[in-house]
């Protein structure tokens, strides 16, 4: 839902109309593309690029690792405007599948998210109409701040998945035995019960606060960075013991858990990597930001 509420809240009204009822009706989706080749974590180093030419711009470049790539109608593709260096010249297009030039690469293989489509997009003089500018230049800020409901998207799929593994080691605990009990009877696997359960619970308060403040408009960055930072870690931490209490029948594929502890590994990559978080964390907490150009 990010890319859809930049749109809703900084598009223009013909962009709301013809893409918002269609994503609420599930006949559209729009993907965010920002990650490219040589720039991640370091959005600003990005170098796909618009060039105005009339009523249009000219789109070059390439984006990879793009969720929804190929089965998305729509693309919320951050772009460098001309030879503005810098986060000042960075802003969002969208862009339609379909357009002449826009292409896309082979699906990609992941250990887990088996079933999120994702590949690479290419931009090959794309002529994009200006009326598909959502953000222009120097705006950057408001892509960022709408990238936080993103994030909070990705806290929240870190519960469903650490939820339904606690689940299922609860239930296992409950019918397996050995010596004679159920493994439930066992202070070990109690302990590793509570554990689950704790840290599922701080993760869910920590996600809740920040989708609230996104209910209202715009997540805290803060709130929205604290909630998937420690919900990232928390769903390989909890899926890890789930396997763990399923002994051998956690590593088999006849079991759900091995598929969940694969999932989990992948949001802490998605939506921003955990230490580039805990960068921005400490830099509020400091209220200074620290630059990692000069490291």
């Amino acid at each position: 839902m990010g890319p859809v509420r930049v749109i809703d809240i900084f598009g223009t009204k013909e962009q709301k109309e013809a893409i918002v009822p269609g994503v609420c009706r599930g006949e559209l989706s729009v993907s965010v593309c920002m990650t490219e080749p040589e720039a991640g974590s370091d959005l600003t180093a990005l170098t796909t690029n618009a060039v105005e030419d009339g009523d249009h711009y000219i789109l070059n470049g390439r984006k990879c690792f793009i969720t929804g790539g190929g089965h998305a109608s729509h693309y919320m593709v951050y772009t460098r405007f001309g030879n503005i260096k810098g986060y000042k010249g960075i802003g969002g297009l969208l862009v339609e599948k379909g357009m002449q030039g826009f292409s896309f690469g082979k699906q990609e293989k992941f250990m887990g998210l088996r079933g999120m489509p994702s590949c690479d997009l290419n931009f090959d003089n794309v002529r994009v109409p200006k009326k598909n500018l959502v953000i222009p230049p120097g705006e950057f800020n408001k892509l960022m701040w709408t990238f936080d409901i993103e994030r909070c998207g990705n806290a929240a799929m870190c519960l469903g998945i650490a939820g339904g593994a606690f689940e299922e080691a609860k239930a296992y605990a409950m019918e397996r035995k050995a010596f004679g009990s159920p493994i439930c009877e066992f202070q070990a696997v109690q302990f590793m019960m509570v554990d689950m359960a704790s840290k599922l619970d701080a993760a869910r308060l920590l996600v809740y606060r920040a989708v609230n403040g996104a209910g209202q408009g715009l997540p805290s960055i803060y709130e929205a960075s604290m909630a998937k930072a420690y919900a990232n870690e928390m769903v390989v931490d909890v899926t890890n013991t789930a396997m763990q209490i399923f002994g051998g029948y956690g590593y088999s594929t006849e079991f759900p858990v091995e598929r969940m502890f694969r999932d989990a590994k992948a949001w802490g990559v998605a939506g921003g990597t955990v230490q580039m978080l805990k960068i921005g964390i400490a830099g509020m907490i400091f209220g200074r930001r620290f630059d990692q150009r000069k490291r």
